[in-house]
């Protein structure tokens, strides 16, 4: 608020600054009697006012700092007040938020905009109000009465994206998109376009028209310049072209792309689908993990004869074996993929005898990564159970498996992935099991040294190997029901987290593990260990909330509730601020995946079943006895 300081409503700065200074140190009780006596001096100044009310609100009595804010409200609503400055509003803004009375502070800008048509700051105040309200029409009518003012792009831009809000978000709003389109037209026209985010936001309006052509001509006009990495432009180029079925074009620029990013496993599929004409399916990733495993050109839907597929295909692989031969790296693994993608596509057409290959050499070369089993589990479904046996045996000719070295552990790990992947672990015996998981536990142990000069905090080599043994230890506990086998995966994972204690993998599994156990203050110490902290809160909580809701634990559920509704709420209340600190810095994407996952929080299943179950925790810790509490438990 520093450059904010001067004469607002005619307060000296050196005045004002000691208050901001005392709520900037939480200092609530010397900023009080600050504000006390600047209103001895200054009865009738709505930031005076304005001041008490936030710190009032900083100390905890929302009523009063109400109260003042209505006051302050209403001298600048009165006859008195020749001017209205920004700073008086926006920290009334701030405090009618945070008691959310937003409409009150949408209020006080209205008048105010209404008094001084023209000044652009506070129409800028006004805009952010609706904002906050998520009013995109008034959004949308607000920035063009800013872009007539003073005829900057920034404000036509903020209209034309709060007219896509609308077309998202609001029914009948696909119809302002042709609005929205005429408005960049005719500023293009006298005035061009000087931001990337602009040329993306006016392409994207046009994509959502279907006007492909259209779009396509714009990027490769002078404004396709604006587009700051050429593969980012090609990569746009490419999708137009494949929304207008427009195939042999689509290939060569994504043909292009592979040339200079050969890693590109997304343009390779687009690519290869754009070729055969097919569609590809990109679902979206389900774990952190950056994998291509459910990732695949469909082999269904072609208008193509199968000896023009089979031409394609040979194109398709002469120009992946060049990318092979151009990048040698063992860090890029697109190229040596896509030779797997093609021969699965020869397989589906009953022409391919070298898929086994493909794979086999695939493992060969990156089989030591820990990506390596995810990446091809798509083609390992295809394979029958002899190739499985054969692929099995020919990945643990490949290396030294009493060897102590990164390579040999990674492929070691790899082997039992590939297993677990398949489902070929299920069918051995309940002795061959035992033997592999203590196997796995061994070879953990025989590797440590490999970790011994990491940082405490990095993923040690082979750390997954005790995870995979835990798995196969409940296993055998569901097959034989002796609770042994649960107990020994949770001295496994306990193990684990004594050697390294901040692997949280084993944690979860530990959370979970303990609760069916019924040790619920142990699956709750170990939960609380993970230290999860706000939108983890949201991703990782239900690991542990429901259990602890249905147990007598009241005291460390409450507080489990407490810190994830408290998140919830705070951040539904100031997502809204982020939405603005897009606009205000002009990155438009922002803006649309900022309300979009605001949209998909406030529907959380979590968020909806920890409020409704926050009630009856209530009455739970209300309760004086056994029997209103089984009472509660019953709602």
């Amino acid at each position: 608020m520093a450059s904010k300081f001067g004469l607002a409503g005619g307060i000296p700065e050196r005045r004002v600054r000691p208050i901001w200074d005392a709520v900037d140190s939480r200092q609530y009780k010397s900023a009080l009697k600050l504000c006390t006596a600047l209103l001895a001096k200054h009865p009738t100044s709505p930031y005076a006012l304005a001041l008490k009310a936030l710190t009032l609100e900083r100390m905890g009595k929302p009523d009063e700092a109400l109260s003042v804010c209505l006051e302050a409200k209403e001298l600048l609503y009165s006859n008195n007040i020749f001017h209205f400055d920004d700073l008086t509003l926006s920290t009334l803004q701030i405090v009618f938020q945070r008691l959310e009375r937003l409409d009150l502070a949408t209020s006080c800008y209205e008048y105010a905009c209404t008094k001084y048509p023209n000044n652009l700051e506070l129409m800028m105040g006004l805009f952010n109000c609706y904002v906050r309200e998520y009013s995109y029409v008034k959004q949308q009518q607000t920035a063009l009465r800013m872009y007539k003012t003073v005829g900057e792009e920034r404000f036509l831009l903020w209209a034309v994206c709060s007219i896509q809000l609308q077309a998202y978000f609001s029914s009948g709003g696909e119809k302002l998109l042709a609005f929205a389109e005429a408005l960049l037209k005719k500023h293009i026209s006298s005035h061009s376009l000087h931001e990337p985010e602009a040329l993306s936001l006016y392409v994207s309006i046009l994509e959502q028209q279907a006007k492909y052509d259209a779009a396509l001509e714009v990027l490769s006009g002078d404004l396709g310049s604006l587009m700051g990495r050429e593969e980012d432009k090609l990569r746009l180029q490419g999708r137009l072209l494949t929304q207008a079925c427009n195939y042999v074009a689509a290939s060569e620029i994504y043909q292009k792309v592979l040339e200079s990013c050969p890693d590109d496993w997304e343009s390779f599929l687009h690519y290869l689908g754009c070729l055969l004409e097919r569609d590809v399916k990109l679902p979206k990733p389900t774990t952190g993990e950056h994998t291509c495993s459910s990732c695949s050109v469909d082999s269904n839907k072609t208008s193509l004869s199968e000896e023009v597929v089979e031409s394609r295909l040979a194109s398709a692989l002469l120009f992946v074996q060049k990318l092979q031969k151009n990048d040698s790296s063992d860090s890029v693994r697109g190229p040596h993929l896509a030779n797997i993608e093609i021969e699965r596509q020869h397989r589906l057409s009953g022409n391919s005898t070298k898929f086994m290959e493909a794979l086999v050499n695939y493992f060969h070369r990156f089989g030591h990564l820990s990506c390596s089993s995810s990446d091809v589990e798509i083609y390992l479904h295809m394979l029958s159970g002899d190739e499985i046996t054969e692929l099995l045996d020919t990945i643990s000719r490949s290396f030294d498996a009493s060897s102590v070295s990164v390579k040999a552990l990674g492929l070691t790990i790899t082997t039992f992935k590939v297993q677990e992947l398949l489902g070929t672990l299920l069918s051995k015996s309940t002795t061959d099991l035992q033997r592999i998981a203590k196997g796995m536990v061994e070879t953990f142990y025989k590797n440590l040294p490999l970790s011994r000069d990491l940082d405490p905090q990095e993923s040690m080599h082979g750390e997954e190997l005790l995870s995979m043994a835990s798995n196969i230890l409940v296993q055998l506990f569901w097959r034989t029901r002796n609770l042994g086998y649960l107990l020994e995966a949770v001295l496994v994972l306990e193990f684990g987290l004594t050697v390294r204690k901040h692997v949280w993998q084993y944690k979860i599994t530990l959370v979970h593990l303990y609760s069916y156990l019924g040790a619920l203050p142990l699956a709750h110490r170990w939960y609380v260990s993970l230290e999860v902290k706000n939108i983890l809160l949201e991703s990782v909580s239900h690991h542990i909330l429901p259990q602890m809701l249905s147990s007598p634990f009241l005291q460390q559920t409450a507080s489990l509730v407490k810190d994830y509704l408290r998140f919830m709420d705070d951040h539904l209340k100031e997502s809204a601020d982020l939405t603005c600190l897009a606009y205000r810095h002009r990155t438009y994407s922002k803006v649309i995946e900022f309300v979009q996952f605001k949209n998909r929080l406030q529907r959380s299943m979590q968020y909806l079943a920890v409020k409704s179950d926050s009630v009856i925790l209530s009455l739970k810790q209300k309760s004086e006895s056994l029997e209103e509490v089984e009472v509660s438990c019953n709602l």
